[in-house]
């Protein structure tokens, strides 16, 4: 009997060892926890990983539920067999519009979607570590794992065959839940893991009609554990139709419908997910500090930090470079650092939504830049209203050379906001000029 037990180590041992090693390749790993089900935990983490590849990274989703398997669904790639190249797992293809995105799930390999799954523990474990270890995920820039819920045996597997990984949690408002989700954060914290932070998911639901939201199943729960426990609190989804509408079609809403309001939510979770990453110690905020307010801390502390202007801009001059007369019809923007009310450095982002932007995914997209003010030369009402959501302080009728109008905003000469005189309902509110040139505080019309 010795040899035996033996040789079954060996391959336990080995097949750990190269999930390890395969973990070790893919810079950014993400498990997506919640302590109970029903908060819509498979919903964030499709979605959180189709918005990341909307930022331009390659992204892989990985079905750890072993139970419950449903990112395939939700990715709109169920029923798609998984096939082997060179002894290597091939993740599905899961992009639509030019995006990156690859998912693996035990679903692929079960005789039908109604198939149960009756293993226990040893043979869940061995399970997880082929699909980490065995899948060919090179390439991959962040790995979301979708974890199933609790602390039990999955998560366990997870948390030990990927080193380095960050953990989300997702609850929702009840009371039950957000008990549950504390078990999560100190599971997190024993094991070592990277913890970004809690959201809170189902956070009212949205009328489609009139759009008041109506809180179904109370409210700020999730900010009021994240202080609690001492961790940051990364914002709160919406339920909407359209969600709900998107997760049984199989095409994530972020894609399907950017401008709603749980997608405009999840496009900054991604925003915040990423800036968590840039952060060297993810849990050294001070206790019951949210994202929302670290973000308000930098912009109004006084030199400790830096922060960062977003200028639309014409061309990739940098500071040399000319104002747009459009924040979201605009090649670049140049990405100001301020120090001590002193321009410190520059750098120059390509605006990916040039040819297209959809509401809300400016204000998204210059968050994800770490920006906290926006100088343009125009914008609408409503895009103004999208930013300030965000803690983003906006400027318009901004003309000119990029330094001088940074300088002069630095200065108190140029801010407010210069009304548009135009009517551009479709994107923001506003078309591409602007009345005035700047200077001093306008209004909303």
């Amino acid at each position: 009997m010795r040899e035996p037990n033996r040789d079954q180590t060996d391959g336990v041992e080995q097949r750990h060892r190269a999930a390890r090693e395969a973990m070790d390749r893919i810079p950014h790993k993400l498990l997506v926890m919640s302590g109970k089900g029903g908060v819509g935990k498979t919903t964030i983490a499709v979605n959180l990983g189709f918005a990341l590849a909307r930022q331009g990274l390659r992204v892989g989703i990985l079905d750890t539920d072993l139970h419950g398997p449903d990112v395939a669904f939700m990715a709109g790639v169920e029923g798609h067999p998984a096939s082997a190249e060179e002894g290597r797992l091939q993740p599905i293809d899961a992009g639509v519009e030019g995006l990156a995105v690859r998912v693996l799930s035990i679903s692929a390999f079960l005789p039908s979607r109604d198939a149960p799954v009756i293993w226990r523990g040893p043979r869940k474990a061995g399970a997880i570590a082929q699909l980490l270890g065995e899948a060919d995920w090179a390439g991959t820039d962040v790995l979301i794992l979708d974890c199933p819920p609790g602390t039990g045996d999955e998560p366990l597997s997870v948390a030990q065959l990927v080193p380095g990984a960050d953990a989300v949690v997702v609850t929702s408002p009840q009371d039950v839940a957000l008990l549950d989700s504390r078990k999560c954060v100190n599971f997190a914290r024993e094991l070592d893991l990277r913890l970004l932070g809690i959201v809170e998911n189902l956070a009212g639901f949205v009328c489609p009609g009139c759009g008041r939201r109506v809180d179904l199943f109370k409210v700020g729960g999730g900010e009021r554990a994240a202080a609690e426990m001492g961790v940051p609190f990364l914002g709160r989804i919406p339920i909407t139709e359209a969600m709900v509408r998107s997760g049984d079609e199989g095409r994530p809403l972020v894609i399907g419908r950017p401008d709603d309001p749980a997608a405009v939510a999840l496009l900054a979770l991604a925003a915040a997910v990423r800036r968590r990453w840039n952060s060297p110690d993810a849990p050294g905020r001070a206790p019951g500090g949210s994202e929302e307010e670290s973000v308000q801390e930098s912009v109004q502390g006084t030199g400790k930090g830096i922060r960062r202007i977003a200028v639309a801009c014409e061309d990739d001059r940098g500071l040399d470079g000319q104002v747009s007369g459009h924040f979201g019809r605009c090649p670049a923007y140049t990405v100001v650092e301020v120090q001590d009310g002193r321009i410190k450095g520059a750098r120059v982002e390509a605006n990916p939504h040039f040819h297209n932007h959809q509401p809300g995914a400016m204000p998204v997209f210059v968050r994800g830049l770490g920006a906290d003010v926006v100088i343009a030369g125009g914008m609408g009402p409503r895009a103004i209203d999208m930013f300030g959501e965000y803690g983003i302080e906006v400027v318009t009728g901004a003309v000119g050379n990029v330094r001088r109008v940074v300088e002069a905003y630095l200065r108190g000469e140029q801010k407010g906001i210069v009304p548009c005189a135009h009517d551009h309902p479709d994107s923001c509110g506003g078309d591409h000029g602007h009345a005035g040139t700047g200077g001093g505080p306008g209004r909303h019309r």
